[in-house]
């Protein structure tokens, strides 16, 4: 693949004298990489060498494996997918172009590891998208395999510039919300970019990710982040991998009619939204893509907030998007409409501090911590730009990582810059709510990446003593006892779920559901009946109300309980 030659080439003849180097601020890898491509990525290697291994590239190797594992197809399992991943993984790497391959190639080299096992982590977003795309196209599918496409992703961006601002200057924030929830904040790291030819650039990604096409600023004064779209059909084979335009942009691009002109070029295989920011002329670029169209949405200075999920704003590119998992959508207008909300409420005052405070909402639903979260389970890097001068800050800690100590660096010196203040947005000690989130984060951790469903209950256990009033933790625990089959315990979990309510009438709904079938595998027929006409009475999700339809013609069997899997990410059942 041919690129073309940069609007802008800046010579960097003359590296800085303080490169390349590594250091930590604060839990967050600090390192500075230069040169041409290959050399760029062998000393990311290189210097991060021990911690590649524990970082994202390796989980993301067997993670369609993991994710597709349990659907229906028996014995063969362990064959097809890790044979299917393979395939797709080689046939996206064909299409990576060279400077990217160079970058992985050096990597690979500086970390000693295989190659192949680096292609395998940074081919799987896109692999994952067309398993799913392809999957949302087939009819008659299982419910188990339909529920192992969901992808369980967020990502949400707010801007601000101009009288939004204290001083005029603009602000992007920024959560990054995808898998990996232990091993990426453990590895999140800043890299200054000094290519041969174009713009510096720092990239704040984890160890293993060598490349700037994820969360990123220019020495032109150019933020660029990608969000995803999961429920849509329309991904397709032939296109550029992910993550690679985005470095192009960064080094190439000088304003947005560059970066517009650059996204114009490629075709995509997933779906997926670019926003890039110029901090200079205080405008913002919304690219919203498919490998079927494209459009260009600009912000003049003068609108002055922007605030973007995974909604499509383009009315044709929006109707590709499937309702296939309604507490899904409701989460993403829920974070949508909280993160304009935020963006109203301070306009005029607006400054680093309270566009990280945006990142780390818990919602504004009240009795419930996942419904409308902008800070949610998944969510693995944080980050606020200040491009107009260089200043960024990082968040550290665990997820959701936009709930911590954000660390001050700076573009223009390469380096940490305590001179701008760390920013906090961490919850009251003397609240159980945060306590009780990490529970329910680790409760996650040991049933998805552990497969421990002992453990995966004592954690929800702990989750529960300490926040009996959050009717979704209590819905949590009692799924996690239907799947180690004490009955009578996961209706005990759904009786307390039910007393302390929800404000939406649609998780009452499933709670009934599910607390009819606990009540029918325990022995009781009738008392399961009655409360499967009681999800009739609510307005509940199409899925469950035809769950509740199937169950009073027809018992529900244990059996049915190995095909369903729990998504903790929204507290929910995608195919009850």
């Amino acid at each position: 693949m041919t690129l073309s030659p940069p609007i802008e080439t800046q010579k960097n003849a003359h590296f800085r004298k303080n490169g390349p180097w590594h250091k930590e601020i604060q839990g967050i890898q600090v390192i500075k990489v230069q040169g041409d491509f290959y050399e760029m990525g062998f000393q990311h290697g290189q210097m991060l060498k021990k911690l590649i291994p524990e970082g994202p590239i390796p989980y993301y190797r067997t993670y369609l494996e993991r994710i597709l594992g349990n659907t229906g197809l028996g014995p063969v399992a362990p064959l097809v997918w890790p044979a299917l991943q393979k395939a797709l993984g080689s046939r996206i790497a064909k299409q990576i172009p060279d400077f990217a391959m160079q970058s992985m190639k050096g990597m690979a080299d500086g970390a000693e590891l295989p190659l192949k096992q680096v292609l395998g982590g940074a081919t799987m977003p896109d692999a994952l998208l067309w398993v799913a795309s392809r999957f949302m196209k087939l009819k008659g599918i299982s419910p188990a395999l339909k529920h192992r496409m969901v992808l369980e992703l967020g990502c949400t961006s707010a801007m601000a510039w101009g009288d939004a601002t204290h001083d005029g200057k603009l602000l992007h924030s920024r959560n990054l919300d995808f898998h990996g929830v232990h091993c990426w904040p453990q590895t999140t790291t800043v890299s200054f970019h000094e290519p041969k030819e174009g713009h510096r650039y720092a990239s704040c990604v984890a160890a293993g990710v060598p490349t700037g096409g994820v969360t990123s600023m220019n020495s032109a004064g150019l933020t660029m982040v990608m969000h995803q779209h999961m429920f849509t059909d329309q991904a397709k084979l032939g296109g550029v991998p992910t993550a690679i335009i985005g470095d192009i942009i960064m080094r190439e691009a000088s304003n947005l009619d560059d970066a517009e002109r650059i996204l114009s070029e490629y075709k995509p295989i997933g779906c997926w939204t670019y926003l890039v920011c110029d901090g200079k002329t205080n405008e913002v670029l919304c690219w919203e893509e498919s490998p079927h169209r494209n459009v260009a949405i600009r912000a003049s200075k003068d609108d002055c907030t922007f605030g973007y999920t995974n909604i499509y704003l383009d009315r044709q590119l929006g109707a590709t998007e499937i309702d296939l998992y309604p507490s899904y959508w409701r989460h993403n207008l829920g974070r949508y409409q909280r993160t304009t909300e935020m963006l109203n409420t301070g306009f005029g005052k607006h400054d680093a501090e309270s566009m990280a405070q945006i990142l780390a909402d818990e919602g504004e639903t009240e009795g419930c911590r996942v419904s409308t979260a902008i800070g949610m389970l998944k969510t693995v890097g944080s980050v606020v730009f200040r491009p107009e001068d260089g200043v960024f800050w990082v968040a550290t800690g665990e997820a959701p990582i936009s709930q911590g100590t954000y660390v001050p660096f700076d573009l223009k010196t390469e380096d940490h810059a305590p001179e701008h203040g760390t920013l906090d947005t961490a919850r009251s000690a003397d609240s159980p709510a945060p306590k009780a989130f990490e529970y329910y984060r680790d409760a996650y951790i040991e049933y998805f990446d552990e497969k421990n469903l002992e453990k995966s209950q004592q954690k929800m256990k702990a989750a529960v003593e300490l926040q009996p009033e959050e009717s979704l933790y209590l819905f949590i625990e009692g799924l996690l006892h239907m799947k180690a089959k004490t009955f009578k315990k996961a209706c005990a979990s759904f009786d307390k779920a039910i007393e302390a309510g929800h404000p939406h009438p649609e998780r009452m709904a499933a709670f009934y559901l599910w607390r009819g079938r606990s009540l029918e595998l325990s022995g009781d027929r009738t008392a399961g009946l009655n409360d499967y006409k009681k999800v009739l009475e609510f307005e509940s999700d199409e899925n469950v109300r035809k769950a509740a339809q199937r169950a009073i013609k027809k018992k529900y069997k244990a059996s049915k309980l190995k095909s369903i899997d729990i998504d903790f990410t929204f507290a929910d059942v995608v195919t009850p």
